[in-house]
């Protein structure tokens, strides 16, 4: 796409990005967005799926009681160190071996958006 048309093409996805506040919210703005193929693959898990249900429940046993940030002023400093390698913000993609079926860009997308 011409870089004149993106934006307008991206503005409704922009939108419901920016509105997001958990993980419920951005799946749901991802299925939306995501041709049906590539997020009933990405949200299913890998063949007999054995791993997304145990992360599942694996986190339904946890019960978190949110006290966020309490007593900090902006700017906040999210940085850390993730295998010695400095991260402004601690979120990192992990493997897809694939990426050019979730966005055109490809892996070469995700490792320019990783690059910080």
């Amino acid at each position: 796409l011409s870089p004149a048309v993106r934006p307008l093409l991206d503005a409704p996805s922009q939108r419901r990005l920016k509105s997001c506040v958990n993980i419920s919210d951005l799946r749901d703005a991802a299925k939306l967005r995501a041709h049906k193929m590539v997020f009933d693959y990405l949200d299913a898990g890998a063949d007999d799926e054995i791993t997304i249900r145990r992360n599942k429940d694996a986190y339904s046993q946890l019960e978190l009681h949110y006290h966020i940030l309490a007593g900090l002023k902006p700017p906040l400093d999210m940085s850390t160190r993730v295998l010695g390698k400095h991260c402004s913000i601690p979120f990192f993609p992990a493997p897809t071996a694939g990426s050019k079926m979730f966005h055109c860009d490809g892996e070469a997308g995700v490792a320019r958006a990783a690059d910080d």
